[in-house]
């Protein structure tokens, strides 16, 4: 049995969707909710304190994806009711430095977030001795091959890929989640730091990246466009228990 856990990202423009969404979420066990970025966009550090007040016992993530004033932007999450905070892993090394001893003076933690940077595994292992507690790898966007591509809905959820316009096809989809599945299994084996993986919904991808290591599978869109969201995070519970 996994002990992956389940993180539910609220990417949204609507708070009273994202608390109704993150309450049902919590209620099905899901294992973190996350302030996405937009949704922090939208309400600032409204949305972090909203969402720790409806969900005390559930750690919030603020998808800050911090790049510079490191120590004041964590502070600004973790004083409003974050216990994670993501930081951009293009930050320099003392903007991440920033976040790690800010992070941890409030007891709080810091995720790095891997979105387009162009060799993640060697970044990864840079950074893997600088007090960060968390990796994020983005299925697709992390890897060199997704920089000449783009999403279909169909296939994979990641909003901030909105604004590129190249088609993505089957084959290089493929391909770039293969490199990421690589990535993650040689992270998982060189660097003791848990894994998130933003994921893609399909059992088998899911499968994959909990084999190679992953020990948090983010999901977005699937479960906020869900008709049923508290059937939606049970299954994904439980997929996540039997894998």
């Amino acid at each position: 049995m996994s002990n992956t856990l389940l993180q539910v990202a609220l990417d949204l423009i609507s708070i009273d969707d994202a608390l109704r969404i993150a309450s049902i979420a919590r209620v099905n066990n899901a294992d973190i909710i996350e302030a996405g970025t937009l949704l922090i966009k939208a309400y600032g550090m409204q949305a972090i304190r909203s969402l720790k007040q409806i969900c005390p016992d559930t750690p919030i993530l603020a998808d800050m994806k911090v790049l510079d004033n490191g120590m004041k932007e964590v502070e600004l999450a973790v004083t409003n009711g974050a216990d994670i905070v993501t930081v951009s892993a293009l930050a320099s090394d003392k903007t991440i430095l920033d976040t790690v001893l800010t992070a941890d003076k409030y007891g709080a933690k810091v995720m790095v977030d891997f979105m387009y940077v162009t060799n993640p595994l060697d970044r990864a292992l840079m950074l893997c001795e600088r007090g960060i507690d968390y990796i994020c790898i983005h299925a697709s966007s992390s890897s060199s091959s997704f920089a000449t591509t783009i999403k279909e809905e169909k296939y994979y959820d990641t909003s901030e890929s909105e604004s590129l316009s190249l088609p993505y096809t089957r084959e290089v989809l493929r391909s770039s989640i293969g490199d990421s599945i690589k990535v993650v299994k040689s992270l998982s084996s060189s660097c003791n730091i848990p894994i998130a993986v933003e994921c893609i919904l399909d059992e088998s991808y899911i499968y994959e990246f909990v084999r190679a290591g992953a020990s948090i599978i983010v999901v977005g869109s699937c479960i906020i466009n869900a008709d049923d969201v508290a059937s939606k995070v049970r299954w994904l519970k439980r997929l996540l228990q039997c894998t």
